[in-house]
């Protein structure tokens, strides 16, 4: 009966030395609210290593490849983003020599229509150490995650020209009709030039390091059940420019998140021919804290982040799905916050496919997820394909 028992745990052991990984979720680019987006990935940080029942102590590293299409951005009615209509008065005084005043007339412009679309290429390299010696009847992971990214984005907006309200009376002498059809003209011009100078900061092709994210993680195993519970920081070390809008990094500021993720194997015996056979079922919750980006005086909403997942293990196979979202708690603040907070939300789902080298400590996860339901946020459809690997 031993025997046969240390043969399951040894089978079911998909990527063995490295599943406290399911607490260091890489960030995808998916920092706050600013710009629509969280240091939070749009991905799940679960995959077949959460049915791993021990770690082995030592070096660990990851390298996760992910293609995000982020396909459009939503307001906070989970509509696509566009171009707010203006009312512009009219500078009519000096074009009339003061027969028509300033103002007399308005020029109404509609609402306009964005087209975004942004591919985006992440290398996420990780690398950590797994204690040796116990601390509270557990062990410390220590990792540092950096990713490398290219993105190109496509914006396209569209904003309708403005008629003149009132209509002028048929009965203004012509050159005063005139001269305020060229000054509707002429703010027509302005408004257009305005959307293409808007457009052009955000069509752009650009490449380079992301902010590096620093963990440290207390993993225990207790029979079937396996708790982490640890920290990460977020560092603005990526490539940034306020003055465009695709940056791999997110600004000069600091995120702090703790957080904790807990599995249970309902039955590590795979082999059995119960439904519960080599499945296991985990849940992870974080708190993402920021500090005031530097670099534009603003300060993104802090945000809970939660995923639940479930996986079965069918030899050195493994299948599974998860859901997640992120919430924004608390409002926007500082240069330019609106008024109503613009706070975050999205959710995610998607399955994936593990696969364990026979006979290593390493092996793959393929995984695809689809964001949903999302409030004041970019919207991604992703594939990510990690590799993980202990020495």
């Amino acid at each position: 009966m031993k025997t046969q028992v240390h043969r399951n745990k040894t089978s079911v052991t998909l990527f063995k030395a490295a599943s406290c990984l399911t607490l260091l979720a890489t960030g995808l680019g998916a920092s706050a609210s600013e710009g629509s987006k969280l240091r939070q990935a749009p991905v799940g940080a679960f995959g077949g290593e959460i049915a791993a029942p021990a770690d082995n102590p030592g070096l660990f590293g990851t390298a996760s490849l992910t293609f995000l299409d982020i396909y459009k951005v939503v307001d906070g009615a989970g509509d696509n983003i566009g171009l707010p209509a203006k009312n512009v008065p009219l500078p009519t005084g000096t074009p009339t020599g003061g027969a028509v005043a300033n103002g007399t007339f308005t020029l109404n412009v509609p609402a306009g229509t964005i087209d975004f679309d942004q591919r985006q290429t992440q290398l996420n390299l990780v690398g950590g150490y797994l204690t040796e010696s116990l601390y509270g009847e557990g062990r410390l992971a220590f990792a540092i995650n950096v990713p490398l990214i290219r993105q190109s984005r496509t914006f396209v907006a569209v904003q309708p020209a403005g008629t003149v309200s009132p209509t002028p009376a048929a009965a203004l002498p012509a050159p005063l009709r005139g001269a305020i059809a060229a000054v509707a003209a002429a703010v027509n011009a302005q408004v257009q030039a305005g959307v293409a100078a808007a457009a052009a900061t955000q069509n752009a092709e650009v490449s380079g390091f992301g902010d590096t994210e620093l963990s440290m993680v207390w993993v225990r195993h207790q029979d079937r059940l396996k708790v982490a519970a640890g920290v990460s920081l977020f560092v603005p070390t990526g490539v940034y420019d306020k003055t465009r809008g695709p940056n791999p990094g997110f600004g000069d500021f600091y995120t702090v998140r703790p957080g904790v993720a807990v599995t249970y194997a309902l039955n590590p015996n795979h082999t059995d021919s119960a439904w519960d056979a080599g499945v296991t079922v985990a849940g992870r919750l974080s708190y993402g804290i920021n500090t005031t980006n530097k670099e534009t005086d603003y300060r993104s909403g802090n945000f809970v982040y939660a995923e639940v997942a479930v996986v079965k293990v069918m030899g050195n196979w493994a299948a599974g799905t998860n859901l997640l979202t992120t919430q924004q708690v608390t409002d926007d603040s500082g240069t330019g916050a609106p008024a109503d907070g613009s706070r975050y939300r999205t959710y995610g789902f998607g399955p994936f496919l593990s696969y364990k080298l026979p006979g290593k400590d390493a092996g793959f996860n393929l995984q695809y997820s689809d964001n949903f339901g999302a409030r004041n946020a970019l919207v991604a459809k992703s594939l990510q394909l990690r590799f993980v690997k202990a020495w």
